[in-house]
């Protein structure tokens, strides 16, 4: 070693030789590790974009899956039906091959990274398991499709599965790794470009040495995989600010959008920003027409005509379904609102193609502006929301803008809002009794239970005046709770003492059928009054009992009916229910409704009407009450037609609990068997 460093010393020309083969096999060196480093960044990029390109593809199939077999199963031609199936079936074998793909992937790439690690975790252990997940999904599907045509109305019962596991299991857990990626892609990106950094500087002092002949073909290389790099990384950007349908910017950009610019406001300006909310009117009528491959396309003209007439004034996004989204921030565009909004209606109001079909389309738009209508994205987007309801009741295909009355009912509908709230903590809502007899036997044969809401300010409020918006708000469920709670206390109290009031008589509504375990909670609330299952009756809408054919509800009413609760169909007569909606052993009872009792002892019509109800309800089996009455004369001509069940204020009208019991003990002791002696003691 010593000698090699002295002839090194002595002779300067082999001195440089040396260093010059040094800098050449550093150069290869450099050269390798960027060559390696560049295949290695570029193949994890590919990688993870296929990979995000599955999980994407794998989510819509999902929801595809759900929404088409929530379609499939509303459809009542069976070739309509089929034609549905086949596509569930189509994107049930996409969903599982991509799926196979991906879990064969991840196992390979287990042990590759942490992050690879993580992603395997997601999808192979508790709690996310998403192989698990889509393949209860996919195995709940295929029992939906052999069931679907034969057996509907089981088959509906793995639609509810169906849905739990896409939005509640399969979709957090796809959003859990396509985060893990996209962590992990940037992470890559950030070490690629240090280490790209470090091998630059090296490689341009190297080249000084060298000389240029090695730099610009090492310059090109690097350039172009960088580009690559940069390239996959923007489309995975892309994809995830972007709809995939309409490569028009997607929901969570146009909220980002709203946000920034909400955040950034400029006091000196009266206007800020503006957005127009806009949907296709009639949307389904097209996509049950022509097949939702054929509304696809359509989507994609109707968002190809908002670009070209937005151009520069705005972003067009797509908020998902049919309807859209202008977010418009340039001042110059802001005074034309108007303009804008006519050009749009012009634009898209007409003949739009789609693949081999052409239909008329027309659009209606909302308008609602910053700061004047909103101070945030959720009160703009409330705010358009109203302007563009307020555009479809006025005759669909125009615009309207957020005004002052608009506000007013936004602040209506707040208030009420949080007037119900209040009213449910406070347990203002109260249950009044109407008692039901039997004029054949004079025995009491049920109560049923009204609620009524004591509102501290305006008063007792019927049903009517707050049912409607209750439900609109969600709020049924908890009122219906409360009410329940507190009328089966009360029936449970007369049941101990002795009092004689039949059965206990509850209305539900399809809000109510649509809870997970309703009748479980039905059950539960009596047993902990100790009040028995066969002392509880259940009303259901007319409406509700024709369609009672779906999942939730069918399994709800099966499963009251099981327990031994009575079924009952209120309003009977007033919609379109017939021999084919009762010819079942379901319904217990029909309650002719108060339009068909009113003034019945004066009309040879209505006499018709009710007298063919009572023949269908004997003939099958089912027994028949009359609600609503209020004379003797209605209740002489009903009892010649064969009715011997009541209820009304000619009986007794609706009572809080303590006039109802003092009622009840009052009816018991007097013996009354008419109804004329009922009324003579009353």
């Amino acid at each position: 070693m010593n000698a090699i460093i002295s002839g090194l010393r002595k002779d300067p020309e082999k001195r440089i030789r040396v260093a010059y083969r040094l800098a050449l096999l550093a150069m290869a060196a450099l050269l390798g590790t960027s060559y390696f480093a560049l295949n290695a960044a570029l193949d994890r990029g590919r990688n993870y974009a296929i990979t995000f390109k599955d999980i994407n593809n794998e989510r819509m199939l999902s929801q595809r899956i759900v929404l088409l077999s929530q379609h499939a199963l509303g459809e009542k031609v069976p070739a309509h039906r089929a034609s549905v199936l086949k596509l569930v079936d189509k994107s049930l074998s996409d969903l599982e091959q991509i799926h196979n793909q991906l879990v064969e992937l991840v196992n390979d790439q287990r042990d590759k990274n942490d992050a690879s690690r993580r992603v395997y975790d997601v999808f192979f252990t508790w709690p996310s398991q998403l192989d698990f997940q889509i393949r209860s999904l996919i195995n709940n599907t295929r029992q939906f499709e052999k069931l679907a045509v034969t057996a509907p109305d089981i088959a509906a019962i793995y639609l509810g599965p169906m849905e739990e596991i896409a939005s509640s299991k399969v979709l957090p857990a796809m959003d859990e790794v396509t985060d893990i990626y996209r962590q992990q892609t940037g992470s890559s990106v950030a070490l690629f470009e240090r280490i790209h950094l470090a091998i630059l500087i090296l490689s341009l002092c190297l080249l000084g040495l060298v000389g240029m002949f090695l730099f610009r073909p090492l310059a090109r290389q690097i350039g172009q995989s960088n580009r690559e790099l940069v390239a996959a990384r923007d489309e995975m950007q892309f994809a995830a600010t972007h709809d995939g349908l309409t490569g028009l910017a997607n929901r969570d950009y146009a909220i980002s959008e709203i946000q920034n610019a909400t955040g950034r406001r400029d006091d000196n300006l009266q206007l800020a920003m503006a957005i127009l909310l806009l949907d296709l009117d009639d949307f389904k009528t097209i996509n049950d027409s022509f097949g939702h491959l054929n509304g696809d396309k359509l989507l994609r003209s109707v968002a190809d005509r908002l670009n070209s007439a937005i151009g520069d004034d705005g972003v067009t996004c797509r908020m998902g379904g049919d309807e859209f989204l202008i977010v418009v921030k340039d001042q110059a565009a802001l005074a034309e609102l108007t303009t804008i909004a006519r050009r749009v209606l012009n634009r898209l109001n007409g003949a739009v193609s789609g693949s081999k079909v052409s239909t008329n389309v027309k659009t209606s738009i909302g308008i609602a502006r910053y700061p004047t209508d909103g101070s945030n994205a959720e009160e703009l987007l409330a705010a358009a929301d109203l302007a563009l309801y307020a555009a479809k009741k006025s005759g669909k295909g125009t615009f309207r803008f957020f005004n002052e009355d608009l506000q007013k009912q936004l602040n209506d509908t707040r208030a009420l809002e949080q007037d119900i709230d209040n009213a449910i903590a406070e347990r203002q809502f109260k249950p009044v009794f109407q008692p039901q007899i039997n004029t054949a036997t004079g025995l009491i044969t049920g109560v049923e239970v009204l609620v009524r809401w004591h509102h501290p300010e305006r008063g007792v409020l019927r049903p009517a005046e707050f049912l409607s918006a209750a439900a609109s708000f969600g709020r049924m469920p908890d009122i219906t709770r409360l009410v329940l709670d507190q009328a089966f206390q009360t029936a449970a109290e007369w049941q101990s003492n002795g009092i004689e009031f039949g059965r206990i008589g509850v209305n539900f509504s399809a809000h109510d059928l649509m809870w997970n375990g309703f009748f479980r909670s039905i059950a539960q609330t009596a047993d902990q009054h100790g009040l028995t299952c066969d002392r509880i009756s259940v009303e259901v809408v007319e409406s509700v009992a024709i369609d009672n054919d779906d999942a939730q509800s069918a399994l709800a009413l099966y499963e009251l009916r099981r327990l031994g609760i009575q079924i009952e169909v209120d309003d009977f007569g007033t919609g379109f229910a017939s021999l084919s909606h009762l010819n079942r052993d379901l319904f217990d009872r029909v309650k002719i409704d108060r339009q068909f009792v009113s003034g019945i002892d004066r009309c040879d019509r209505v006499r018709i009407i009710v007298d063919s109800i009572i023949r269908l309800a004997s003939a099958l089996n089912i027994k028949v009450i009359a609600e609503g009455v209020e004379t003797q004369d209605e209740i002489d001509t009903l009892m010649e037609l064969g009715c011997v069940e009541f209820q009304g204020n000619a009986i007794a009208p609706p009572m809080p609990a303590d006039v109802a019991r003092d009622w009840l003990l009052a009816y018991r002791r007097t013996g009354l068997t008419t109804i004329a002696e009922i009324a003579d003691a009353g």
